[in-house]
């Protein structure tokens, strides 16, 4: 790997840094120096790529110039990524992010100031391709002019044979990988890989959260014993972190007696302590052997995604094994969105971890049609549906969009009840009625696609801002047999196709338990590469 400038300068040190552990696990860090060929700059220009160990498509250039002055950046290509950095300061550490794998990078440097001609340093990068487990990239439709810009950031995660291995990354709208993030080093599957609003990214596994900026840095660590992080880490607005957790030591009343549970807690830890500020448990709201039977005993809510709701300071969560409900901060029930009914056609009877609470039935909502008619019972119930009804079966990722509705992604997994037909997964909008308690279905995509679509777990839906489309995205695809993960961008409400894309999944140690093939747990549109890098970066 050599990186160089174009002017044909002279390359007078190269090294090669190995962090402890294989290539894979930890990567490598590449420096080189070369000699610049700008007036501006006074000292040679360190070069080192993918800086941090777990983002190889990632470098950092520092160099000091005679005069304070500015840096415009752009790595050249397809789609060009571009960054102005306005530190007016004589030391300069610019990061470097959007190269390609495999490949020569072209990279422009413009050093300019408040006034003045701007002075250009081009840089090259050889990058290596990308690892072997890593999918292909099938661009299926793609309408740049109706498409909501930016990156998609899918949150990747690989099976070595021992262990499985999340390697986040993001794509452009070509299918180009332009940054990834191997956190081997981390134990097991290492989701969701979420973003917040200074442009970090934050993830939950074992009992620690991360938190990684777009170099790959570990900006921040939180350890909180008792807790084992899955599934969710979210952003409040005051800063601190929503996590969905189990909790140790935690038990619940089956058939088979008293089970240890797991995915019915909920946590929001303060962000730079680690500190447990509250605790949400939702055996104490709902029934803990309602549907037992579809899962293992202690898995009883299996807990997916959060949702906060800041006008009324509550929250919606998603319980894969259960439907969304809503709560308070202080741990009450406001609603139940659900099918009435169970898979042993018992309901709703009653909470608690012991069965001795009062039964959350009074807080099921009504399914009603476009009209504020209730459907029949048979739909109530969940053992039927309508042309314009159903209820969510194995949802994941449930978020409000900014007219109120609530999106979420329905699995199908079970639905109505039934281990067979009707296969298919959809992104789905409820507009929700809090004091009448009812529930009507207001637009939903997926359905009319069938097994194209079908993902029994994980995925992802996102409202898109600029062009309120919505992203759809099944996680695994038609597994084993040719698996795959789909990122579908439709309009709305007409829900035409303007982006389609298939992540091809390699599968090289692939076997059919869950966490032991290849999966896309979570896709986000993202609009820039440097979301939130500051004016003046410190490494």
């Amino acid at each position: 790997m050599i990186m160089k400038t174009t002017s044909c300068l002279v390359l007078f040190l190269f090294a090669a840094i190995f962090l402890p552990g294989s290539a894979e696990s930890a990567g490598q860090v590449r420096v080189a120096r070369v000699k610049a060929s700008s007036s501006y700059i006074d000292s040679d220009i360190t070069l080192t790529l993918n800086p941090y160990g777990i983002a190889p498509l990632a470098a950092l250039a520092e160099f000091t110039t005679r005069i304070p002055c500015n840096v415009f950046l752009e790595v050249r290509g397809e789609i060009p990524v571009q960054k102005n950095f306005m530190d007016e300061s004589t030391e300069h550490a610019v990061p470097i992010v959007g190269l390609y794998p495999g490949r020569e990078n072209t990279i422009d440097l413009a050093l300019y100031r408040h006034h003045g001609t701007a002075e250009h340093q081009t840089l090259s990068i050889t990058t290596d391709p990308l690892p072997d487990f890593f999918p292909t990239i099938v661009i299926d439709t793609a309408v740049p002019s109706q498409m909501e810009p930016g990156f998609n950031l899918s949150v990747f995660s690989h099976f070595t044979g021992e262990v499985s291995v999340t390697v986040p990354f993001l794509f452009d709208a070509t299918g180009q990988v332009r940054a990834y993030f191997n956190l081997a080093q981390t134990p097991g599957q290492t989701i969701p890989f979420e973003q917040t609003a200074n442009g970090h990214f934050v993830v939950g596994t074992g009992s620690t959260v991360y938190e990684y900026d777009v170099m790959g840095r570990l900006c921040n660590r939180l350890d909180v014993p008792g807790y084992s992080f899955h599934h969710d880490v979210r952003e409040m607005p005051d800063g601190s972190l929503l996590a969905v957790v189990d909790k140790a030591g935690t038990q619940i009343v089956t058939w088979m007696g008293i089970v240890p549970s797991i995915a019915d807690h909920m946590i929001q830890i303060e962000r730079t302590s680690g500190k447990v500020l509250r605790e949400w448990d939702m055996r104490a709201l709902l029934d803990v052997r309602r549907n037992e039977e579809i899962d293992t005993p202690g898995d009883w809510f299996h807990m997916n995604g959060v949702w906060y709701c800041p006008e009324d300071d509550s929250f919606i969560i998603s319980g894969r094994n259960q439907g969304l409900v809503k709560v308070t901060r202080d741990n009450q029930l406001v609603w139940i969105l659900a099918a009435h009914s169970s898979w042993a056609e018992s309901g709703w009877v009653a909470s608690g971890w012991d069965g001795s609470g009062p039964s959350p039935a009074p807080y099921l909502l009504t399914a009603v049609d476009a009209s504020g008619a209730p459907y029949p019972d048979d739909i109530q119930s969940g053992f039927a549906d309508d042309d314009d009804f159903d209820w969510p079966w194995g949802q994941h990722d449930p978020m409000l969009t900014p007219d109120g509705t609530l999106f979420v992604f329905d699995n199908g997994l079970h639905r109505m009840f039934r281990d067979g037909d009707p296969y298919f997964s959809r992104g789905v909008e409820y507009a929700v009625d809090e004091r009448a308690m009812t529930v009507r279905q207001v637009w939903q995509y997926g359905k009319e696609r069938g097994k194209e679509l079908y993902a029994s777990v994980i995925s992802s839906v996102q409202y898109l801002p600029l062009t309120s489309n919505r992203l759809i995205a099944p996680g695994v695809v038609r597994v084993p047999e040719d698996p795959s993960a789909k990122v579908v961008e439709v309009t709305y409400p007409a829900g035409d196709v303007v982006f389609e894309a298939t992540i091809r999944f390699r599968n090289l140690c692939a076997v059919a338990e869950f966490g032991k093939y290849d999966i896309v747990y979570r896709t986000r549109r993202i609009p820039s590469l440097y979301p939130a890098i500051p004016a003046r970066f410190t490494p």
